[in-house]
């Protein structure tokens, strides 16, 4: 289920891809046959439980358990919100832009879809006692790795950061009838660079915050998860090659960092000091790393000293903050 689940979420991002960079004039694309295999494996699975548990007279729920029967749930609505977006393009014709990505119907097969990738980590946190190993984890590590991707997705028009100079611009010192339009480009090119550090920071983060929260993550998860979890997103909004490696070699730094706190964490990070600091050094070093890379590969950087520095500091600032909610320990029965 977990690597059907990240099947189906790379071959979102393949058809996304082949729409940006071709003109499609047929639904047979390889695109599509990665993207619709991925889905009808998902149904496979989910169905020949149940089809099992017909034939044995059992419930669905006692063959599918708690975890997988959220996932068969999530196929209901998944068709459901299919069959509601084929009625708005019908009515409405296709949406566009940020239309595209906030159509309450796009919304429900996203819910649909988040429903069914979702069931290995469901499943994890069900077993007693939880995955302990690497190999154990790593079903849930690839789950959370395409739930990542699916809110990446969600959120994509503020994933680039855009820091190379080229693609910068260059605010006149001088009035003239184009500095007010360029100062307001490069006003706004500075405020999209800065929610898309901190974007990222917090989806990052607060997929791991709950990986962390409920396994005694081994060495090595939270490298597997922001390498997976960011990948398939670089390669789809690449401007070229360094684009691409920009974003692993970051996430590679970031789960290095992370990796290391786990190495020697304290039990499931119950200290708060120890909690806060990976908390702050693990976006901090991926922001970080990529703005490093951009200065060192591509040709430098339109972001001055002061803006870089605070949104390195920021990228960690609110992690740590989210940090504190997902370290909050419940308040006692009589605490009121």
């Amino acid at each position: 289920m977990a690597l059907a689940g990240y099947w189906t979420i790379a071959g979102l991002y393949t058809d996304a891809g082949w729409h940006i960079r071709h003109d499609v004039d047929t639904f047979f694309t390889w695109a599509h046959a990665l993207l619709y295999s991925g889905l009808f494996l998902l149904l496979y699975l989910i169905g020949s439980r149940c089809a099992a548990a017909l034939r044995r007279k059992e419930s669905l729920f006692a063959a599918l358990g708690p975890a997988y029967s959220l996932s068969a749930l999530g196929v209901l609505v998944f068709l459901l919100g299919g069959i509601a977006d084929m009625i708005n393009h019908l009515f409405f014709g296709f949406e566009a832009g940020f239309d595209a990505l906030l159509s309450p119907t796009h919304q429900i097969i996203g819910a649909g879809v988040l429903l069914i990738i979702s069931g290995p980590i469901r499943s994890a946190v069900s077993q007693i006692p939880r995955p302990a190993t690497l190999v154990e984890q790593l079903p849930a590590i690839v789950s959370a790795a395409a739930i990542l991707e699916l809110m990446h997705w969600g959120t994509q028009v503020f994933f680039r950061v855009d820091a190379a100079r080229a693609l910068g611009v260059i605010v006149p010192h001088e009035l003239d009838a184009n500095a007010l339009t360029l100062m307001t480009i490069h006003f706004y090119q500075q405020g999209g660079s800065l929610i898309a550090v901190v974007l990222q920071s917090l989806l990052m983060m607060g997929t791991a915050f709950y990986l962390v929260r409920n396994f005694r993550l081994r060495p090595g998860t939270l490298t597997i998860l922001f390498v997976l979890g960011n990948g398939l997103i670089a390669i789809t909004h690449s401007l070229g090659w360094l684009d691409i490696v920009s974003v692993f070699t970051g996430s590679i730094a970031a789960g290095i960092t992370g990796d290391a706190f786990l190495a020697r964490a304290p039990a499931y990070f119950t200290a708060r000091i120890w909690f806060g600091a990976f908390a702050f050094a693990v976006p901090a070093i991926y922001a970080a790393v990529l703005l490093l890379f951009t200065v060192a590969f591509m040709g430098g950087t339109w972001w001055d000293p002061l803006f870089a520095a605070g949104v390195v500091f920021y990228a960690g600032l609110f992690s740590l903050l989210l940090s504190f909610v997902a370290s909050a320990v419940p308040p006692r029965p009589d605490a009121a």
